[in-house]
C-alpha cells in the first residue's frame, strides 16, 4: 500500500442564485444549508482529513466567487451534491476545475446522478464519477482510494463512471446506512455565519433561528410524480433520543429556537414519534418543531402528542383536489382523508399547509376548480402550488409525452415553470390557475389576520421583515401579467460536450 499524504477534502453546492431558484419570488426564496454534504464533511472529519464546505447556492456565491473559494482550498478531491435544476452548474463548476486543477479528483452525488448515471456522465464530460444512492459508506472508499496508489476506481463502491474506451461502469452497490444514530451530526460549525447567514422559509417557522434536518429517510409510498432513488421504500429513522440530544446540541451550541423536519413522512414511525414528543416535554427546551407528512397519518392522538412537544405546523402533500386525479397518480389518499386530516390537525392546534401541484396527467378546467375549491373550503394555514415537474427518475418522467408536451430541459425544473402541460391545456392556463389559487387564499381576510397573530407571537425584527418580504413577492407575482417559463441555471451549450 502506497499511503499519499492526506488531502483536503472539499463539499460543495453548485452556485444557482435565488433569481435562478424561485424566479419572480426570489426576495423570498430560502437559503438553508446543504444537510448531504455536511453529513458526508463530519464524516470526513471523524476520519482525520482536512475538511470544508463551500455551500454556494445557499450562500448566493457567483460563478466566479465559487472558483475562487475552492482555488484557496486547493483541495484534492471536490464532492458535489446536485438536483436536476443546478446539475448544469455543476457540470460548469467542474470544467473549470479541470481546467485550471486537473488533478483533482470530482465527485457528484444527489437524487438527479442516481436516477440517470449514464446519461448526465455522457452529457457532463468533467464529473470523474457519480456517486449512486447515498453517500456514507461510499466516502469512506473514496477516502481509500485516494491514499493508496494501487486501488483502481471501481474499488469504489456505490458510484459509476465511464471507462477511458468509453465504457460505462458501474460499480457493486454499497450497503443503505441502517442505523441512522451512528451518523455524526452535520457539520454546522464549517459553515460561515452559520445560523445568522441563512434564510429560511419564513411562512414555516416559528421563531428565529431556525434550521432543516431530515429524521428519517425512506418513503413506502408510490405516487407517479416521485423519485423514490435515493433512500428507497424502506423507512429508516434516528431515535427520539437522538433528535432530542440534537435539538440540545442545537440549541447550546448556535442558539437554534427552531427545526424544520423535510422527511417526506415524518409520522411514519408512530411511536418514535410518540417518544420523541414525551422526551421533549421532559427537556422544556422552548424549541419549536415543524414537518411534512402525509394525511392518512394524521391521526388525533399523535397529533395532540406532537402539538404538546413543540411542533406548530406540518405540511402535507395533497396535490389536488381532484379524486380521479389522485387515484391515478397512485397518491394513496381520499379527499375525505384530505378534510378530515387537516380539521384533526388543526383541532389539536397545529397550522396545516397543503402543497398543490397544477398541470397533472389528465388535468381540466373542472379538475383545476376542484383544487381551488378545495383550498377555498378546508381550514389550511398554508398553502403552496407548483407545477408538475416530472423528474428524471420519477414514474411519470418515463412516459409523460403520452400525457401532453413534456420539456425535458434539465435547466427549467425549478417547479414554478410549466415544463409539463398536459393535452388540452396551455401553460398560460397552469400558470393563471396557479396564481388564482394563490392569491384567493392568502388575500383573503381570514389567512391575512392569522399570519397577523403569527407576527405578534414572534415579534422579532427578522421574522416580521422576513414575513414582509414574502408577503411582497408573493403579490408580486400573483397580480402580475404573464410569467417568464424561460428560468435556466446555465445554457446547456456550456456544459454539454
Amino acid at each position: 500500500m502506497l499511503l499519499s499524504p492526506k488531502p483536503v477534502i472539499v463539499f460543495i453546492t453548485p452556485p444557482v442564485t435565488l433569481e435562478e431558484r424561485y424566479g419572480s419570488l426570489a426576495s423570498s426564496g430560502n437559503s438553508t444549508p446543504c444537510l448531504a454534504g455536511l453529513i458526508l464533511a463530519a464524516i470526513v472529519r471523524e476520519a482525520g482529513y482536512s475538511v470544508a464546505v463551500i455551500d454556494a447556492s445557499a450562500e448566493n456565491l457567483t460563478f466566479d466567487e465559487t472558483i475562487a473559494r475552492i482555488g484557496e482550498l486547493s483541495p484534492g478531491f471536490i464532492g458535489i451534491t446536485s438536483t436536476t435544476l443546478t446539475i448544469l452548474s455543476a457540470e460548469r463548476v467542474s470544467a473549470a476545475v479541470k481546467k485550471q486543477w486537473p488533478d483533482i479528483l470530482i465527485g457528484i452525488g444527489g437524487p438527479h446522478v442516481t436516477a440517470i448515471p449514464e446519461e448526465t456522465l455522457r452529457r457532463c464530460a468533467d464529473f470523474d464519477f457519480v456517486a449512486l444512492h447515498e453517500g456514507e459508506h461510499t466516502i469512506i472508499k473514496i477516502l481509500d482510494y485516494l491514499q493508496d496508489d494501487n486501488l483502481a476506481m471501481d474499488s469504489i463502491t456505490g458510484i459509476a463512471f465511464l471507462a477511458p474506451d468509453g465504457r460505462f461502469i458501474k460499480t457493486s452497490p454499497a450497503p443503505q446506512f441502517k442505523d441512522l444514530d451512528n451518523l455524526p451530526f452535520p457539520a454546522w460549525d464549517l459553515l460561515k455565519n452559520f445560523p445568522d447567514a441563512y434564510s429560511p422559509g419564513f411562512f414555516k417557522v416559528a421563531q428565529m433561528p431556525s434550521v432543516s434536518f431530515v429524521s428519517a429517510r425512506g418513503c413506502p409510498y408510490h405516487c407517479s410524480f416521485c423519485d423514490t432513488s435515493v433512500f428507497g421504500q424502506k423507512v429508516r429513522s434516528h431515535s427520539a433520543e437522538y433528535m432530542v440530544e440534537l435539538f440540545e446540541y442545537l440549541n447550546s451550541r448556535f442558539g437554534i429556537r427552531d427545526v424544520t423536519f423535510e422527511d417526506d413522512t415524518f409520522m411514519f414511525n408512530r411511536r418514535n414519534v410518540l417518544r420523541f414528543c414525551e422526551l421533549l416535554l421532559q427537556k422544556n427546551l422552548g424549541m419549536t418543531w415543524a414537518c411534512n407528512s402525509r394525511l392518512n397519518l394524521a391521526k388525533p392522538e399523535i397529533l395532540q402528542a406532537m402539538n404538546k412537544g413543540g411542533c406548530w405546523h406540518i405540511s402535507y402533500g395533497v396535490e389536488s383536489g381532484s379524486q380521479d386525479i389522485l387515484d391515478q397518480e397512485d397518491k394513496g389518499i381520499t379527499i375525505e382523508q384530505i378534510h378530515q386530516g387537516i380539521q384533526n390537525t388543526r383541532d389539536a392546534g397545529i397550522a396545516a399547509k397543503g402543497f398543490f401541484i397544477v398541470g397533472h396527467p389528465g388535468e381540466t378546467l373542472d379538475t383545476l376548480q376542484a383544487t381551488y375549491d378545495l383550498t377555498r373550503t378546508i381550514p389550511f394555514s398554508d398553502i403552496s402550488v407548483s407545477c408538475m415537474t416530472p423528474f428524471p427518475g420519477s414514474p411519470l418522467s418515463r412516459n409523460a409525452h403520452e400525457f401532453g408536451a413534456f420539456d425535458d430541459d434539465w435547466t427549467k425544473m425549478n417547479l414554478l415553470t410549466p415544463v409539463f402541460v398536459p393535452h388540452g391545456l396551455t401553460a398560460d392556463d397552469l400558470q393563471s390557475w396557479q396564481k388564482k389559487i394563490l392569491r384567493d387564499f392568502y388575500f383573503r381576510p381570514k389567512t391575512v389576520l392569522d399570519y397577523i397573530g403569527r407576527i405578534l407571537r414572534n415579534p422579532s425584527p427578522r421574522y416580521i421583515k422576513g414575513i414582509a418580504v414574502s408577503a411582497l413577492a408573493l403579490s408580486k407575482t400573483v397580480f402580475a401579467g404573464k410569467s417568464k417559463s424561460t428560468s435556466r441555471v446555465a445554457k446547456a451549450e456550456d456544459c454539454v460536450k
